[in-house]
Parts: structure tokens; C-alpha cells; sequence
């Protein structure tokens, strides 16, 4: 199943323009000036990043067209003259990091309201084809196998599920596992003959970033062994 973010750094980047420019004329989907600001904000970053990159693409490979020269030699070159550092353009306002999950934020967003059609999502970019539905949260599941949890769930497209586990004390500010298979058993039970009580909840992860929003939390009650 496909998911709608452009993998492709160059692809993201026209991606972020698109929904930047087009977003002022959809704040009837719940969106202020200020959302409309930082994506064009992210754009303009994304923009320059990626320009970057290929500028300094293009200086490597003349670095090391020169440096094969300058070892080797040429009956052609006499003197050897290095090819110029690479220039960038002023760098955009600075952003935090994370463009990508505020983009799929802002998407989720819009596609939540009733009257984001599948024509404005397309004019947004972030319309997602029927075999690559877009799911917000993880549909974590838990059973019982053998006296252990297991937990199951769909990635849908997305290249992992960060799980958080909560054994009594709250949630860590870091995720118990990042699963990129489904089913999981966590063995990671109390003292025997101690009983507990573990609540779970999931995310979505793209490119190591935590996408949409956090799946219902489930509990399970444990039994050390």
C-alpha cells in the first residue's frame, strides 16, 4: 500500500510548494494564518535543502574527477586547478525539525474534515489512491498466547509502528520497541508469581519519523512466570 508523502527528497519537496500555495484557499477545512504560514515556511527550507544537496552532488562527483586527476595524471592537463567550492543560496527561515510529520499532521487534518474532497485532496497533493489508504492511527490489537501479550497490527504502507508501554509507572519519553513486523509477544513480564498491569499504545514511523496520531491505548493484565 502506498503512502501519500513523497519518499523522494526532490518529489517532497514539490509536494510541500504545492500544499503551501494551494492551502490559503482551503482554511475552511479548519486552518488559521499561522498554518498557512509555517507550511510555506517548511516549503521554502524543504526547497533549499534539496537544492543544496544537489549542489553539493554535483561538487562531489567534480572533487572526485579531480582527485582521480590529480593522482593519475592526464597528457591533457598541465596544470591541475580545483574545481570551486560550492556556493548556496541565503538559507530560508529556519524550522524545527520534523517537516515531514508536520505535513502529514496538516494533511491528516484536512482529510478529517467532511468537506475535504477527494478533489481538493488532489489540488492539496495529499490524496492517497484506494490501495494505499491513508490510516491516522495503528489498529493495535493484544491477545493472550501461552501467558504472554501479543500484540498485532497493520502497517499500511508505513515503514514501522513505535510501540509505548506503560507498566505501572506512565509512558517513557522513548518507545518501549520499534516493530517492523506483526505479531509481537513481549516477554518482558514481571518477578514470577508477581501480577501486573501494561497498557500499550502505538504510532506510526516513516523515515524514523512518528507519523498521525497515537492508536486507542490497550491494557492487558500480567503474570510473571
Amino acid at each position: 500500500m502506498a503512502y501519500f508523502v513523497e519518499r523522494n527528497n526532490g518529489l517532497f519537496g514539490l509536494q510541500l510548494t504545492i500544499f503551501s500555495e494551494e492551502l490559503p484557499n482551503y482554511l475552511s477545512l479548519g486552518f488559521i494564518a499561522a498554518d498557512v504560514t509555517a507550511a510555506e515556511k517548511d516549503a521554502d527550507y524543504m526547497a533549499w535543502l534539496v537544492k543544496c544537496a544537489a549542489i553539493t552532488a554535483k561538487y562531489k562527483l567534480a572533487w572526485t574527477a579531480f582527485l582521480d586527476l590529480a593522482r593519475a595524471g592526464s597528457a591533457d592537463v598541465l596544470v591541475l586547478t580545483p574545481p570551486l567550492a560550492p556556493i548556496f543560496d541565503a538559507m530560508p527561515t529556519l524550522v524545527l525539525p520534523g517537516i515531514e510529520k508536520r505535513f502529514a499532521q496538516k494533511a491528516a487534518k484536512a482529510k478529517a474534515n467532511p468537506n475535504c474532497s477527494v478533489d481538493i485532496q488532489k489540488i492539496l497533493g495529499i490524496y492517497t489512491t484506494p490501495d494505499g489508504a491513508v490510516h491516522i492511527a495503528p489498529d493495535l490489537k493484544a491477545i493472550f498466547q501461552a501467558g504472554y501479550p501479543v500484540l498485532s497490527f497493520h502497517k499500511y504502507g508505513h515503514s514501522a509502528v513505535n510501540i509505548y508501554r506503560n507498566t505501572g509507572s506512565g509512558y517513557d519519553s522513548k518507545p518501549f520497541k520499534t516493530l517492523t513486523k506483526s505479531p509481537f509477544k513481549d516477554t518482558d513480564l514481571p518477578a514470577t508469581g508477581v501480577s501486573g498491569h501494561y497498557k500499550y499504545k502505538g504510532i506510526f514511523v516513516v523515515n524514523d519519523v512518528e507519523i498521525g496520531g497515537f492508536s486507542p491505548e490497550i491494557s492487558v493484565n500480567v503474570v510473571g512466570r
